[in-house]
């Protein structure tokens, strides 16, 4: 009979939420570009880059926020819930041992 379980290495676990946090946190776009976006002005086609690269920088800033505090907190919120549950539940078994 096949077990339905779960087994997690906390430590590794969360090195690796550290490590997605660490990571996402530096992944900061430079906004050089941004200060030379004028040179486009003078043309439809251009105007409408600019406004789509200014939501490009927009986007990279949430999606840094995002992976940075909010997935790690969920992610260390579901690890904490797990072993919650494990303890609950190893506290409710009984252990028999007999000698033979």
């Amino acid at each position: 009979m096949a077990e339905k379980s779960v087994y997690i290495d906390t430590r590794v676990f969360t090195d690796i939420v550290n490590e997605i946090q660490t990571t996402s946190a530096n992944c900061v776009l430079s906004k050089d570009p941004l200060s030379k976006v004028n040179v486009f002005e003078g043309m439809n086609v251009g105007r409408e880059m600019n406004e789509i690269l200014k939501l490009f920088y927009k986007s990279t800033d949430t999606y840094r926020h995002e992976a940075s505090e909010c997935l790690p907190r969920a992610l260390l919120t579901i690890r904490d819930s797990m072993i919650e549950q494990d303890r609950i539940l190893s506290e409710g078994l009984t252990v028999e041992t007999k000698r033979r």
